[in-house]
């Protein structure tokens, strides 16, 4: 892209591209964030949402040309315009105050859906808000943790953005600590001004920077040989979100971390947590139920559920995120390349998911930026414009599946390059993989 950018007249010095996607990113955002809310024309989100994207693109050409203080001055602008908004494009923030709440009233909110009569003594005005209130909740104990202290405190969707804010500006500084010296500068700059990770963390309140958080610190601590804070860490994430799970695979194979001290941590860690509610009734909810209850813009899952049905999916998901994560976990070994296998290989855990939502692809983009892979960060950048679908128009939710999954077309040379590189100097990460943060792909 930079090539051709600098055929470009007026575009071909990059600190002429990084001033120009600023501005771009600025005014792509800060339109919506004037206009209070666009939930009824997402088309027009979309349209002002594909041009922040296309700044945040030109800044990522921009290379070693980042303005350091105005992109600082922009992403600290850009979240207060979002932190009074309540939120439009998701109605996931009900739900998460909803289960404070339960939890307040002394009731293990994995037990009822929301609509049981049995939660009539729950006090919260927004129960009739809460999306799919048939189901039990399906958010793991640590998010529980982090909805009953905001009810504790009295908190609402504000109380929660800043909570979720603090998370997210924590998250930056992880990426920063575990990308290497040469990336680590840019992978910052451009997290701060991620305008998908702006949306939907500033704007929308998802859970899922607090996820991100936790796998980025683990990758770090798996960098600097410190394996039982690691499976600490690790084990965190999962209890936020649960695709993190997934990530065992490639913290344990690969040379990335000695099994005994990172089980220690990870186990423990995992299990003390959800005891509470397992002892009270539940711990699951309707976890177990995606894909058939509850499924939404998934990738693998709709195609062969289609053909063979829910139960056949879920076998060939779980089939290709097996083979996926061994195969992941062989090309990048050594420490130095855990970011690089932990982006890619959650990437794999969320494509064949059941249900895809642009606020997923928060973690595996922070990972992507450290490890300087652009696959997961595209396919983040792509995820918006799914909200077009609000236009009930065929062709127009069609395009827009399209453009989220076209990113994908990345991770073809992405992947190709590291086996080349594999291929002239055996694993990657094999020297220096305990000194430090490495270099993975360019």
């Amino acid at each position: 892209m930079s090539r051709v950018l600098d055929s470009l007249p007026g575009l071909s010095r990059p600190s002429s591209r990084a001033w120009l996607g600023l501005v771009l990113l600025a005014a792509g955002l800060i339109g919506p964030a004037v206009a209070g809310g666009l939930r009824a024309p997402a088309p027009r989100f979309v349209v002002v949402y594909a041009v922040a994207a296309a700044g945040f693109l030109l800044l990522v050409s921009a290379r070693d040309a980042l303005p350091l203080r105005a992109i600082l001055v922009v992403a600290v602008l850009l979240r207060l315009a979002f932190l009074p908004l309540a939120p439009t494009l998701s109605d996931d923030y009900h739900r998460y105050l909803w289960d404070g709440r339960v939890q307040l009233a002394g009731i293990n909110p994995y037990r009822y859906a929301p609509d049981d009569a049995r939660l009539d003594e729950v006090a919260f005005e927004g129960r009739d808000l809460v999306n799919h209130p048939d189901l039990r909740t399906p958010y793991p104990p640590l998010a529980q943790t982090v909805f009953l202290g905001l009810a504790g405190l009295g908190g609402g969707v504000t109380a929660l953005k800043i909570v979720l804010g603090v998370a997210d500006l924590l998250v930056a500084a992880a990426v920063w600590w575990l990308a290497d010296a040469t990336r680590r500068r840019r992978a910052a700059l451009l997290y701060l001004v991620c305008p998908f990770v702006i949306v939907e963390t500033w704007w929308s309140a998802h859970l899922d920077v607090l996820a991100a958080l936790f796998v980025v610190l683990a990758a770090g601590l798996l960098v600097r040989r410190r394996d039982a804070p690691a499976g600490v860490a690790l084990a965190a994430a999962a209890l936020v979100k649960v695709t993190p799970l997934a990530l065992v695979a490639p913290a344990l194979l690969g040379r990335r971390a000695r099994p005994l001290p990172f089980l220690l941590g990870f186990v423990p860690a995992l299990l003390l947590p959800a005891l509470p509610y397992a002892l009270t009734g539940g711990a699951f909810g309707s976890l177990f139920e995606a894909g058939t209850t509850w499924k939404a813009e998934s990738a693998v899952f709709d195609v062969v559920d289609a053909v063979a049905g829910p139960a056949t999916a879920r076998a060939t998901s779980v089939a290709l995120a097996v083979a996926g994560l061994l195969a992941l976990s062989l090309l990048f070994r050594g420490r130095a390349q855990t970011a690089a296998v932990f982006a890619w290989s959650w990437t794999l855990a969320v494509l064949l998911l059941p249900s895809i939502h642009p606020w997923y692809w928060v973690g595996p983009a922070a990972l992507g930026l450290a490890a300087g892979i652009w696959t997961p960060v595209l396919l983040g950048l792509a995820a918006p414009l799914r909200y077009a679908r609000w236009a009930q128009a065929l062709r127009a939710d069609l395009l827009a599946s399209i453009a989220t999954y076209l990113p994908l077309l990345a991770a073809v040379p992405e992947l190709a390059a590291v086996w080349r590189r594999r291929g002239r100097t055996g694993p990657p990460g094999r020297r220096g993989a305990a000194g430090g943060p490495g270099r993975s792909c360019p």
